[in-house]
C-alpha cells in the first residue's frame, strides 16, 4: 500500500511540530501492482500473485488488484500487517519511501501457477526477504521452475537500503549465481549502485558498464533505466536467448548481441515520479509480448513511463507502433479539381502522367476535400489513414507539448500545388469568420515555397470599397480585378506567406510545395475559366453578401508586401516570421550529416539523394520528390547525403 501525503514544501520532522500537509492519496503501490497497471493500461491482460495481511489496509489492497477485468487476482492473506509504505514526494526533490515490509516478509513464491503462464515478472526480491534467505535459494528455486516450464522470467529491483537485512546480502554473489536463470533485467541505476555499494551517480556510461557486467554472467537482457538519461539495454548471444522462454525465445535472432541506449521521452507535465521505473519494465515487457525488437521495446518502455509521470488518461496511453517509425508517402491526389494541373507533380514525384484536373497532392493530410469525405485524406502504406492514426495516439504522434497546447489537433496541412493554369482570384477566412460561418476548426493561413517560379497576385494595391468589390465578382470583370492587385515575380526556393483574408492568385507554370492550416475553405472572386459554378460554390455555402466579409479590402503597402515575401538568397531558411502563429517550414541544406528536431513534420525532397536515419529504425533512402511523414514518436532523426530537404511542422 501506498501512502503519500501532499507537500507543498520540504517535509520537515520535529518533535512536537506541526506541519499543514495536502490530502492524503492512498493506493495499491509497489513492482507487481504498478507493473500490473501499467500493462492493463497497454491493454495487456496480467495475473497477480500477491500476499497481504488480514487488516484494513489488505482490505483496500484486495480491492484495488481486483478493479480491472484485465487482471486475475489471486490474493493470499496472512495474520501479519499488510506491507505499506509512506512516499514522501517533496517538491523538486527525489522521493523518499518509509517502508515497512509486513506481510510481505512470508512471501516465497511456492504459490505461484505456472501452468499456461508465457512470462512470470518477480518484483523487488530485496523486500520479499524470504525469496534471497540462504543465497537466494527460494529464489533460484522459483526460476527453475519457471524455466523448466518454458516461462520467460524477469525480474526488477529496489534501492537496497544499507542498515536493513537486505542491505547484508552479498548482492553481487546472489544475482551472479541465479543469472542464468533471470531472461529480462530492468534495474534501475539506483537500484544496481546500492545493491552493489557503489557512489550514487546518474551516468548512463556506468549503467551500460554494469548491464554488460550482468549479461557476462548469464542474464539473457538487461535495461538498466537511467531517469532523464534514458535507459541502456544489452542482450545476450542468440544461444542464451533460444533458452529464454516462450515470451522471448522466439525474437532471439533479432534480439542477440545488442547494445542500445535508448532515450526518455521529453514532458511537459509532471505529476509524479512514483511507479515509473515499474511503469517502464511493463513497456518493455508488452513489447516483447507483442514480438517487438529492442528499439521499438525501448521507445514503449518510454511512453509507458511518461504516461506514469504526466498520468495521462488511460486512452491517451496506448502505445502505437506506427507513432514511432518514418512513413514514405504515396501520392495523394484529389480528382477533378477545379483548375488544371498534374503534370509537373508527377514529373516531380517521378511518377506516370497525371489526369489533368489533379493539380495538387495532399501530403499527410488528415483533412477530406470540403463536401467530399472519400477524397483527401493520406494513408500509410500498412492501409491506415493518417487521421485514425493520430486520433488514436495523439501525445505519441504529435508530441506531448503539443498535445498541451493544441490536443489532437495536428494542426498542419501540406501540400504539392502545379498551377496548369492560372488560379483565380480568391480567399481564405480567417478562423474567427470560419468558425462562425461554417462551424469550421480553423482558418487558412498558408504559405508557398515555390519550387518553378512565375508570377503571383497578392493584396490590393488600394482601397477597395465594399459595393466596388461586390460589383467586379457579380461581373466577373477578371482584368479589372487582377490589375488591382499586387503582381510579384518569384523564384526557386523563395518563400511567400499568404495570411487569412488576403486577396492572392497563383500564376500559370507555377509549381510550388504549400503549408497551411488544415481546412479546405476557399471563396471565390473569380470564376470564368475555370471548372466551377461559382455562383452556386464559390462562398462556402453562405452567399457572396456575407462571404465578402471575409475579405481584407485595405490596400496592402509596399514595406507588408515585402514582409510577406523572402527571398531564396535571404540567410534565413524559414518563412516569413508573420507565418510563426500558424505553421512552420524549414529548408535543409543536406552536405553530409543534419540532425533534425523531434516533433511531428512532414519531409519533402526537393533536390539531391538523402537518407533518412531514426533511432531503433531501418534507415530510409530518399530522392527528389519522396514525401515523408515523421511522428513526433521517432527519436533522434537525421539525414546524410546530398540534397535539399522541406520540413514542414506545426507551430510551437
Amino acid at each position: 500500500m501506498d501512502l503519500s501525503p501532499g507537500l507543498g514544501a520540504p517535509a520537515v520532522v520535529e518533535p512536537g511540530g506541526l506541519v499543514d500537509v495536502g490530502p492524503l492519496t492512498i493506493g495499491v503501490g509497489g513492482c507487481v501492482a504498478n507493473t500490473a497497471r501499467a500493462m492493463v493500461r497497454l491493454g495487456h491482460p496480467v495475473t497477480v500473485y500477491a500476499t497481504v495481511g488480514d487488516d484494513d489496509l489488505g482490505d483496500v489492497v484486495r480491492r484495488g488488484l481486483t478493479g480491472s477485468d484485465l487482471i486475475d487476482a489471486h490474493v493470499r492473506v496472512v495474520p501479519i500487517a499488510t506491507s505499506y509504505s509512506l512516499v514522501i514526494e517533496q517538491p523538486g526533490v527525489d522521493r523518499v519511501f518509509w517502508h515497512h515490509l509486513g506481510a510481505n516478509a512470508v512471501v516465497d513464491g511456492t504459490d505461484i501457477v505456472l501452468d499456461d503462464l508465457d512470462l512470470l515478472h518477480i518484483g523487488y526480491p530485496s523486500l520479499l526477504p524470504r525469496l534471497v534467505a540462504e543465497g537466494g535459494a527460494a529464489l533460484s528455486a522459483l526460476l527453475a521452475a519457471a524455466k523448466a516450464a518454458g516461462v520467460t522470467t524477469s525480474i526488477d529491483l529496489a534501492v537496497v537500503d544499507p542498515d536493513s537485512a537486505a542491505g547484508a546480502v552479498d548482492w553481487r554473489a546472489l544475482l551472479r549465481s541465479i543469472a542464468p536463470g533471470i531472461d529480462i533485467l530492468t534495474p534501475s541505476l539506483d537500484d544496481l549502485t546500492s545493491a552493489f555499494g557503489l557512489p550514487r551517480v546518474l551516468d548512463l556510461d556506468l549503467a551500460e558498464q554494469l548491464a554488460d557486467e550482468l549479461v557476462s554472467w548469464g542474464v539473457g537482457v538487461v535495461a538498466v533505466s537511467c531517469g532523464s538519461l534514458g535507459v541502456a539495454l544489452r542482450t545476450s548471444g542468440e544461444s542464451r536467448l533460444h533458452t529464454a522462454g516462450r515470451a522471448l525465445a522466439p525474437l532471439a535472432g533479432e534480439w542477440a548481441d545488442v547494445s542500445l541506449r535508448g532515450p526518455a521521452t521529453p514532458l511537459t507535465t509532471l505529476r509524479t515520479t512514483n511507479g515509473a521505473g515499474d511503469a517502464s519494465t511493463a513497456g518493455l515487457l508488452h513489447a516483447v509480448s507483442q514480438g517487438a525488437g529492442p528499439a521499438l521495446a525501448l521507445q514503449t518502455a518510454a511512453a509507458s513511463s511518461a504516461a506514469q509521470i504526466s498520468a495521462m488518461p488511460a486512452e491517451e496511453t496506448a502505445f502505437d507502433a506506427d507513432a514511432h517509425r518514418p512513413w514514405v508517402l504515396e501520392t495523394n491526389r484529389p480528382p477533378a479539381r477545379f483548375y488544371r494541373g498534374g503534370a509537373q507533380i508527377a514529373a516531380f514525384r517521378g511518377l506516370p502522367d497525371a489526369p489533368e484536373y489533379t493539380p495538387e497532392d495532399w501530403v499527410g493530410s488528415t483533412v477530406s476535400v470540403r463536401g467530399q469525405e472519400e477524397h483527401g485524406r493520406a494513408v500509410l502504406s500498412n492501409g491506415r489513414s493518417v487521421d485514425e492514426a493520430v486520433r488514436s495516439a495523439p501525445r505519441e504522434w504529435l508530441g506531448h507539448g503539443h498535445v498541451e497546447r493544441f490536443g489532437a489537433d495536428p494542426k498542419l496541412l501540406v501540400k504539392l500545388l502545379d498551377a496548369g493554369q492560372r488560379l483565380p482570384a480568391h480567399v481564405h477566412p480567417d478562423a474567427e469568420f470560419a468558425h462562425r460561418a461554417v462551424d469550421a476548426a480553423h482558418g487558412k493561413a498558408e504559405a508557398w515555397h515555390i519550387l518553378k517560379g512565375g508570377s503571383v497576385h497578392l493584396g490590393f494595391t488600394e482601397k477597395v470599397g465594399r459595393e466596388r468589390l461586390g460589383e467586379l465578382v457579380a461581373s466577373q470583370d477578371t482584368g479589372t480585378l487582377l490589375g488591382m492587385m499586387h503582381t510579384v515575380d518569384v523564384a526557386a526556393g523563395d518563400r511567400v506567406f499568404v495570411p487569412p483574408r488576403l486577396v492572392h492568385a497563383i500564376g500559370e507554370g507555377i509549381l510550388l510545395v504549400e503549408v497551411q492550416e488544415p481546412e479546405d475553405l476557399s471563396i471565390l472572386l473569380e470564376w470564368q475559366g475555370f471548372a466551377i459554378d461559382g455562383e452556386r460554390d464559390g462562398h462556402l455555402g453562405v452567399g457572396f453578401d456575407r462571404a465578402l466579409d471575409a475579405v481584407d479590402r485595405s490596400a496592402l503597402a509596399s514595406r507588408e508586401l515585402e514582409r510577406l515575401v523572402r527571398r531564396a538568397g535571404d540567410a534565413a531558411t524559414g518563412l516569413p516570421s508573420d507565418a510563426d502563429d500558424y505553421f512552420r517550414l524549414e529548408a535543409q541544406d543536406v552536405h553530409g550529416e543534419v540532425e533534425l528536431d523531434e516533433g511531428f513534420a512532414v519531409l519533402v525532397v526537393t533536390a539531391g539523394t538523402v537518407t533518412l536515419a531514426s533511432f531503433g529504425n531501418a534507415d530510409l533512402p530518399l530522392r527528389s520528390g519522396d514525401t515523408v511523414l515523421v511522428p513526433a514518436g521517432v527519436r533522434r532523426p537525421s539525414l546524410r547525403g546530398t540534397g535539399e530537404v522541406l520540413a514542414a511542422r506545426p507551430p510551437k
